[in-house]
């Protein structure tokens, strides 16, 4: 049995774990979940198990179990998250376990599981143990936790299951290998962007190989996502900008089926990257929608290729670590920690992208003033980047236009993609003859 202990993770609602490397909400996710009243276990010792395997040939497809405790207090928001990260899931059946204590103001406790990126994944023997004054461990009733009940697969497969998605995700019982008895789940999850050998290929720059996909006809526009992303977190901005415009997706390298290579992950060699790849593809200048660290890529390519930019869209972007909100760079940094003392860890793209965001980037406000092409700067006001800081981006580049959402957040063009995408579409339709501003 895998015994992997939970973690301590505070401030963000239990789906934030999966989007902490700046922007990764948008990877293909699906999840389910059950609620049990836990109000007279409290200060009790609690396990948490099922068993999991899974059948993809996507090396990035991972699931997780999570468990989240909730006080009356905080109106059914939780007030810890413990979940089994990067669970070594194989084909074969495997047994995972959460424990610990039940909070002494816990009056609730949500738990489930959770799949990112395309595959099937398979989950049985579901089971919820508190122990009790007498040191026995007790059995707490959960419904259906082997999924032998309930064969309807028209109707909730975990009784009062909340279920969600950002992409094309069933979930329903099934008599295919289960673990024992003769029904499991099921959980598929189907990604299009991404993963679409008919509109992507490959090209070899700057010492790696990326890997992009083009949707559409017309002006060419390139995507640049965030830090942990890929391709797919630009889904809703794909099926809209096809519409429009030659929309060009690019995997950055370690990220996506892009390759990564021995050298230090910066900004600036992504940049270069962008400018070898567009040159591949004789492409003399492009839109840019560049979302975090997308966005950070966006505003150095600007600076230093100039002529290859006709329009320039940075969402979530900061110049400097000290951009961050001071609590999101010490989470940063405390999660860098934990990776350093795993030799493994160390040589994962996830290492270099934490010390890229603890690193870099290292621009000066000044530095902007060679952006000649007109630039949309935005983010929301909850964003992870403080607002002075997006507004001296804006302030600093000669022909920027700022838009800041209210109630929006780091994630906004996954959020509330109508919105943002129409902010965006109005920007590259404008003929900007004049300077914006002075």
């Amino acid at each position: 049995m895998h015994k992997i202990f939970f973690k301590f993770i505070q401030r963000f609602f239990f789906i934030s774990f999966f989007i902490n490397v700046h922007a990764l909400t948008a990877q293909s996710f699906g999840y389910l979940n059950q609620k049990v009243d836990v109000s007279v276990h409290q200060n009790k010792a609690f396990k948490f198990s099922a068993s999991i395997r899974k059948d993809t040939s996507d090396k990035y497809a991972s699931t997780y179990l999570y468990l989240t405790l909730s006080n009356s207090l905080t109106k059914g928001k939780s007030l810890l998250f413990e979940s089994t990260e990067n669970m070594p899931v194989s084909k074969n059946w495997q047994t995972f376990t959460i424990d610990g204590t039940i909070d002494p103001t816990a009056t609730s406790l949500l738990f489930g599981m959770t799949c990112m990126n395309h595959g099937k994944y398979f989950f049985d023997n579901f089971k919820l143990e508190i122990q009790n004054e007498d040191g026995v461990w007790e059995e707490i009733s959960i419904i259906n936790p082997s999924f032998e009940d309930n064969l309807d697969t028209k109707k909730p497969v975990w009784g009062n299951t909340s279920m969600d998605s950002n992409r094309e995700f069933t979930a329903k019982i099934t008599n295919e290998n289960p673990n024992s008895g003769n029904y499991c789940l099921k959980i598929e999850l189907k990604d299009f962007y991404g993963s679409n050998d008919e509109n992507g290929a490959f090209v070899y720059v700057n010492g790696v190989k990326l890997y992009y996909e083009i949707y559409g006809e017309g002006s060419p526009l390139l995507l640049l996502h965030g830090a942990g992303q890929s391709i797919n977190a630009f889904k809703d901005q794909i099926d809209f900008f096809s519409k429009h415009y030659k929309v060009i997706a690019l995997d950055s390298r370690g990220r996506g089926r892009s390759t990564d290579n021995d050298e230090e992950l910066t900004y600036v060699n992504q940049a270069k990257d962008v400018k070898e790849f567009l040159d591949e593809l004789k492409l003399d200048a492009v839109d840019i929608i560049g979302w975090s660290d997308g966005g950070i890529i966006g505003l150095i390519f600007a600076m230093e290729h100039p002529e290859k930019v006709k329009k320039l869209v940075a969402m979530g972007a900061n110049i400097h670590p000290d951009g961050l909100f001071p609590q999101r760079l010490k989470e940063h940094k405390e999660t860098l920690k934990k990776l350093e003392i795993d030799e493994k860890s160390k040589k994962t793209i996830n290492y270099k992208i934490y010390k890229q965001l603890i690193n870099y980037p290292q621009l000066k406000f000044e530095d902007l003033k060679k952006i000649v092409s007109p630039t949309l700067i935005m983010a929301g006001d909850h964003d992870v980047i403080t607002d002075l800081h997006t507004v001296k981006i804006f302030q600093s580049i000669p022909k920027a236009n700022l838009a800041i959402f209210p109630s929006e957040t780091h994630w906004f063009p996954a959020a509330n993609p109508t919105l943002f995408n129409n902010t965006v579409f109005d920007f590259l339709q404008k003929d900007f003859k004049k300077p914006n501003r002075y």
